[in-house]
């Protein structure tokens, strides 16, 4: 017997195979649009807006620095599912909280997601410079320093701002104007020079006793340094006390 479908006219078979063909593809239209409807699609605006708020709450601890928080952009391409939950941020595993950094905001439910944002942060807060130049040595007085406003996210090696942590200290090496000034830069100042003259005493209770010496090294205060004792030759051991004396043990 002669299939059915040859029995038709040419073109029925045609209309029914693009009917069914039309049909088909509404079908699969209709499977995809419920699949990913726009409100089952992470917004992108929340994801940024959940990494900026992030970055402001963790640098909430300086009140003293004016900050400036740069966000890349995303994909606008980029679609995740929904979070059941308003996602979490956090910085990127070995990122820092100033300069280039990263945020990755994630999600765990229903489907889990992460996605990683770059950012830039930078704090501009007062900061120690060197007033003037100063030279090897150089006790360091009021007017030698000044606070300056500073991007600290371009600072390197550590910064003060605090100028009594450098007043009366000594420098370390030359210092130029406009030099940012950490801890590294100084020590602190020389009591005791090498050959000079001092007074060594021990104390206890109700008896101290005092006595000529001679420093053998160099000492600021609190410092351990060697001293000969003039009377009996012997070389001890004392502490540089602030008015230069060395105390030693009975």
């Amino acid at each position: 017997m002669p299939n059915a479908c040859s029995q038709l006219p040419a073109d029925t078979h045609q209309k029914r195979v693009a009917l069914a063909l039309v049909s088909f593809a509404l079908m699969v239209g209709h499977v995809v649009a419920t699949a990913t409807p726009d409100d089952a699609i992470e917004s992108l605006e929340r994801i940024h807006e959940t990494a900026r708020i992030f970055l402001l709450d963790s640098l909430k601890t300086d009140d003293r620095a004016a900050t400036r928080i740069e966000l890349g952009q995303l994909d606008n391409r980029l679609r995740l599912a929904r979070c059941a939950h308003p996602p979490t941020a956090q910085f990127a595993p070995g990122n820092h909280q100033e300069g280039n950094t990263t945020v990755n905001v994630r999600c765990s439910e229903p489907v889990a997601w992460s996605i990683f944002i770059p950012a830039r942060l930078e704090r501009d807060r007062e900061v120690l410079v060197v007033a003037k130049t100063l030279s090897r040595h150089q006790l360091i007085q009021p007017d030698d320093v000044r606070l300056e406003r500073r991007d600290s996210s371009t600072i390197t090696h550590g910064y003060l701002d605090d100028p009594t942590a450098v007043i009366g200290q000594q420098t370390k090496r030359a210092l130029s104007p406009g030099e940012v000034m950490n801890s590294d830069q100084v020590i602190p100042p020389k009591l005791v020079t090498r050959g000079q003259q001092v007074t060594l005493f021990s104390a206890r209770p109700g008896l101290t006793v005092r006595m000529k010496g001679e420093a053998m090294e160099d000492g600021a205060e609190g410092q351990r340094i060697r001293v000969r004792n003039l009377s009996s030759k012997r070389i001890v051991e004392g502490y540089v006390e602030p008015s230069g004396a060395i105390r030693i043990a009975f």
